[in-house]
């Protein structure tokens, strides 16, 4: 995507007055986000050559940063800075036009994004916000420290239903893509697979450790479960994991993706690397991606030289926010 270094101002250095630095390398494109901690990407449509990044930080602000297929690189341009919270966001997540936020203050944030505005606030839960993830633009799920789930419908973000099925702090929910089962996993040691259809707990799971990120490969039929140095991976319906994956490092973000029609396992670690794997359990290779640890990975299509290439979003703890190929993370 480019070899040029270039210095550029961004939005989190006007609103810190800290001189950050945002370069460009070979993999691809970065911007200086100051303690920024997670990204979801927001896909303007029909537009095929851009999307948006956004980040919330430690410091309470949402950022939004449009990234661009240049010439020779993809660019990240701030587009919008939101005082969203009171205290540090711990979840983001988009869904169309919208966009929510949460946070240690135990509130959810709305706005919508093509007008740039808020839209107002949901209260509901009664802990840290710890999970937020859309299924496409109708529902939006919410996770927290109180152990419950929340479902909400988006056209009037009446909520449905609350699932409580956990006893301890919800540390991940994944919507099967189907948007028919949903899994989650707390500090309990359990995990919960969903009926969203009715509201109800299909099946309750015992793990051998504390689980803490959830995720379901593309196709929906397989999922994985992240623990502190480990990832496990299932198939719906099978009680006995499929493959184990080890890791000597911390995982702090965990996505799952799908090239040249096999599944592969990204995992951003405590080390600075992207650590990549099959869903079968097969080392690929590790890149060093960032100076300090990963906290987050999303990802998202971008038309690059007339063809449609996923890309994926790392950000680190000092705020560094960068675009990849997916192509050049697995085949280097």
């Amino acid at each position: 995507m480019g070899n040029q270094r270039k210095r550029a101002k961004t939005a989190a250095s006007e609103a810190s007055s800290a001189n950050k630095k945002a370069s460009t390398d070979i993999n691809g494109s970065e911007k200086n986000h100051s303690e920024a901690l997670k990204t979801e990407p927001y896909r303007p449509e029909p537009t095929r050559n851009s999307f948006m990044v956004i980040a919330g930080t430690y410091e309470r602000l949402l950022y939004g940063l449009e990234a661009n297929q240049g010439e020779e690189q993809v660019t990240l341009e701030p587009q919008f800075i939101f005082p969203a919270h009171i205290g540090c966001i711990k979840a983001v997540a988009t869904g169309g036009r919208y966009l929510a936020s949460g946070s240690t203050d135990e509130i959810i944030r709305l706005y919508d994004l093509k007008k740039r505005v808020e839209l107002g606030s949901l209260h509901e839960h009664k802990g840290s916000i710890t999970a937020l993830q859309f299924h496409g633009r109708s529902h939006l799920l919410s996770a927290s420290e109180d152990g419950a789930i929340c479902i909400f419908r988006t056209k009037d973000w009446e909520p449905l239903k609350v699932l409580k099925g956990h006893k301890g702090a919800v540390s991940s929910i994944a919507i099967h893509p189907s948007g028919k089962l949903a899994l989650s996993v707390a500090q309990d040691r359990t995990l919960i697979i969903w009926n969203l259809l009715t509201g109800q707990r299909a099946s309750r799971t015992k793990m051998p450790q504390i689980g803490e990120i959830v995720a379901w490969n593309p196709s929906g039929t397989r999922y994985i479960v992240a623990y502190a140095t480990e990832v496990q991976v299932y198939a719906v319906g099978q009680a006995e994991s499929l493959a184990t994956v080890f890791l000597q490092q911390r995982i702090l973000s965990v996505l799952v993706v799908s090239y040249k029609d096999r599944d592969y396992i990204l995992c951003g670690c405590q080390d600075k690397r992207v650590h990549i794997y099959t869903v079968d359990g097969l080392e690929r290779g590790s890149i060093q991606c960032h100076e300090n640890r990963i906290k987050s990975l999303s990802s998202a299509s971008l038309a690059i030289e007339g063809k449609t290439h996923m890309v994926i979003v790392t950000i680190s703890s000092d705020g560094w926010v960068k675009v990849w190929k997916l192509a050049d993370m697995i085949e280097s």
